[in-house]
């Protein structure tokens, strides 16, 4: 049985994918200890022929086609994965030279204990390997960051364990479901920085205010009813992502239009509901602000 596996879901991009592929299997790291898994959501057969020219190169890889289209796509990516750990991985996300052998080394470390192993990225500007003894703690330390694909990681004997049929997880944030779903208490905040991520153009496709202000918040809330984080820690959440995702995101998408192709529909609304009519139009000063800024 491998370490890790690397389980990527995908659909129609062969060029960020090759370049992902890549990272992984020329870091040094020996083929016995990874696998890489890839879910397939293309019509054609040019991301399965690629695989399998890694695979006749002595790779342990494995392609998977799914046809089911959208966010499950990540579950069936874990599902197919055989190795201790299953880290969910953005076709789009590299590994920088080094990293992945230390990905693989963090594993090994951590194979008794077992704790949750977030991969932050240097983001959270924490200590590069961080503990938390708590749901709470954990929901506290990552905000609304927790949510991110690529940062999740889940060890198969937890994942076996967390109902994953479609109808068990949420359609936006499946992999989220997973995270709060899960009964292990331990977790552990990696804050190195392991990967880079290639721009995507076109990035979007879903209503974005609407999967974090409502749908993100209402999993984080359901948390609270059920005892496992507390008011305050969800009040945290909620003003981090007002200031550090829904002002840049509402001035990227919403006040000017910068290409990428998230829906936006209802987004006042939503936010007015979410954050109040006071919040919205501090939100919309602020965008002004920049604009300002932008242009002198």
């Amino acid at each position: 049985m491998p370490i890790v596996s690397i389980c990527i879901p995908t659909k129609d991009r062969l060029e960020h994918l090759t370049k992902t592929i890549d990272s992984i299997i020329n870091d040094g790291v020996d083929a016995n200890d990874f696998e890489i898994v890839i879910s397939d959501n293309s019509d054609n057969d040019v991301i399965k022929n690629h695989c399998d020219r890694i695979a006749a190169q002595g790779y342990n890889i494995k392609h998977v086609r799914n046809p089911v289209l959208g966010f499950y796509n990540s579950i069936v990516a874990l599902r197919n994965g055989s190795g201790a750990l299953l880290k969910l991985h953005n076709d789009y996300s590299c590994f920088l030279s080094g990293q992945f052998r230390y990905f693989v080394e963090l594993a090994k470390q951590n194979l008794v204990d077992k704790p949750t192993i977030f991969f932050a990225n240097g983001t959270l500007k924490l200590a590069e390997n961080t503990r938390c003894n708590s749901k709470d703690e954990f929901i506290a330390a990552t905000h609304f960051q927790n949510s991110w694909s690529s940062a999740f990681s889940i060890w198969k004997a937890d994942f076996d364990k967390i109902p994953h049929e479609k109808e068990d997880v949420n359609p936006m944030f499946p992999h989220t479901s997973l995270l709060l779903n899960s009964t292990n208490t331990r977790y552990l905040i990696c804050d190195k920085t392991v990967f880079e991520n290639i721009a995507v153009a076109g990035k979007g496709g879903y209503n974005l205010f609407e999967c974090f202000c409502l749908i993100y918040l209402g999993l984080i809330k359901d948390k609270v009813k059920a005892g496992e984080v507390s008011e305050t820690t969800f009040n945290a959440v909620k003003l981090k992502m007002y200031q550090k995702f829904v002002i840049p995101w509402y001035y990227k998408t919403v006040y000017t239009n910068q290409g990428f192709t998230f829906i936006t529909d209802n987004a006042d609304e939503i936010l007015k509901k979410t954050y109040g009519l006071p919040a919205w139009l501090l939100i919309r000063v602020a965008c002004k602000i920049k604009k300002t800024i932008s242009r002198s």
